[in-house]
């Protein structure tokens, strides 16, 4: 195609094209790279007295670089035209490559104002030429995908799209970061929806709604996306609020003792979902200059600098988990009130912030929003009623039956299914003596995996000491070496790993 030729031709350097066209075309007056570029590709697919490999092979004759207008216009003409034949051809495509048109000229813009203030244009021009082919690329996928119906899934092809232009601009990025720039630049696109499927195919467990309907779940596109840990364990109950907060955009508080899960359900949902994450840690002194961010000198400059809350509040699909939030002095956290508010627009630094599209916000604490009435989590408090209540559903977590945690643990630690179930009866022995007061505190799952793992090198005894025994205050040491001697056999151990 005359267009793959173009494509080859633009990749090449400009002095090269530029000697190319000199060589073929005598005194004719220099067009510029795209133009020139399209003339020699349509003399080769006509089969003229040159071919590709004659253009590449050209001897390089220097050319003064265009100017960042010049080139960022000759790049959104091209991306214009290319989205206006794939219309022409393609017309169930129509409204999805408008929204993809505007995505495009909206990434142009960002380089545009990049260029000015960087002059990198040796640099983004190289990568514009990648953005072309990738954006063509992308778009004559577009085709393939229409079924014989002549419809076409729009998020598929924002998500191609999206996807073609990130990739290309990875370079760019890359001096972009180099200059101390990445504030002015921000993302390049914009992160996107890429699919919505059955929760079942996306976590492995069933889940429906009150009618029997299965739910589903919206899946993202954001490289920066947790890693996914296999061995999480998910369940229905928990789930459903997740997906419930999906669709009606409400805060979550997950409370419940330690160990059951309850920073690491939000961190995984973002993994499986392709959502970034954000995890913001409270303690005593907390201000919202932290979290929120501060006015400060940059360079001689007196500039807002966004914290990790705001960042990530304006960033799409975003996870944001605010953990052990009791820890905090309330009146820290009265900011986040307006914050927390349904298509909230809060004039902050300077500036109006609204949540991004599909950001959820969560707070982790072993309380559940009233304040500790155990004793066992010293220094949380009792949250202000008006933050409590920005919160729409309370989720108190709790410990996984016994059957769950066992797989949780073999499947972490790699022991035998006896192992992990001789251990953690030990463990729900000593819950059942926190219920009556006789244990402070029960060991956690974590300590659990710890010992186990320790056996092998450190002995039983030792390994116990050193994960479970030793965290324990004074007034339970006492019941959990009873437990210990009861329930934990060194000999069943050591013929288990």
């Amino acid at each position: 195609m005359a267009l793959d030729h173009k494509i080859d031709i633009l990749k090449l350097p400009l002095n090269v094209v530029h000697g190319a066209f000199k060589q073929f075309h005598g005194n004719s007056k220099w067009l510029g790279k795209e133009n020139a570029a399209e003339m020699m590709a349509g003399e080769i697919r006509n089969g003229g007295p040159y071919t590709l490999a004659d253009v590449r092979n050209a001897k390089p004759v220097p050319v003064g670089l265009p100017s960042p207008a010049e080139v960022i216009n000759s790049v959104r003409d091209t991306l214009q035209g290319q989205y206006q034949q794939i219309e022409q051809a393609v017309n169930p495509v129509k409204t999805v490559a408008d929204r993809a048109d505007q995505r495009s000229l909206d990434t142009m813009s960002k380089l545009s104002r990049a260029l000015d203030r960087l002059d990198v244009v040796e640099q983004g021009q190289p990568v514009i030429i990648e953005a072309i082919e990738a954006v063509n690329k992308a778009l004559e996928g577009l085709a393939a995908n229409v079924d014989n119906m002549g419809q076409i899934d729009p998020a598929l092809v924002q998500g191609q799209v999206a996807d073609a232009v990130r990739h290309a601009f990875k370079p760019f990025e890359a001096a972009v970061v180099a200059a101390g720039a990445q504030a002015t630049v921000g993302q390049m696109v914009s992160v996107s929806k890429v699919k919505t499927v059955p929760v079942s195919q996306a976590f492995g467990v069933t889940v429906h709604d009150a009618k029997g309907n299965e739910l589903l779940v919206d899946v993202y596109d954001n490289a920066a996306a947790p890693a996914i840990d296999p061995c999480f364990v998910w369940t229905e109950g928990i789930l459903k609020h997740l997906l419930l907060s999906q669709s009606t955009g409400e805060n979550l508080w997950f409370g419940g003792e330690k160990g059951t899960g309850k920073s690491e359900t939000v961190r995984q949902f973002a993994a499986r979902t392709g959502r970034g994450y954000c995890r913001i840690n409270f303690h005593k002194y907390t201000t919202s200059e932290d979290y929120i961010g501060a006015m400060g000198l940059v360079n001689g400059d007196t500039v807002f600098t966004e914290g990790d809350f705001l960042q990530a509040f304006t960033t799409p699909a975003t996870l944001i988990l605010l953990d052990e939030i009791t820890n905090a002095d309330p009146a820290a956290l009265a900011t986040l009130n307006g914050f927390l508010e349904p298509n909230s627009a809060v004039s902050y630094g300077g500036a109006v912030r609204r949540r991004a599209p599909d950001v959820l916000v969560f707070a982790a604490d072993n309380t559940l929003t009233n304040g500790d009435e155990s004793g066992r989590y010293a220094g949380t408090r009792q949250m202000n009623s008006a933050l409590a209540d920005r919160f729409a559903r309370v989720v108190a977590f709790k410990h996984l039956p016994l059957s769950d945690e066992i797989n949780a643990v073999v499947r972490h630690t790699g022991c035998t299914e006896a192992l992990a179930d001789h251990v953690l009866r030990a463990v729900h022995a000593c819950r059942a003596k926190v219920t009556s007061g006789d244990i402070i505190d029960a060991p956690s799952i974590r300590q659990v995996m710890a010992f186990i793992r320790s056996v092998a090198v450190l002995g039983v005894d030792e390994a116990w000491a050193a994960s479970i025994g030793h965290r324990q205050p004074s007034e339970s040491a006492t019941a959990i070496e009873a437990i210990k001697a009861t329930y934990i056999s060194a000999d069943f151990i050591h013929a288990n790993i």
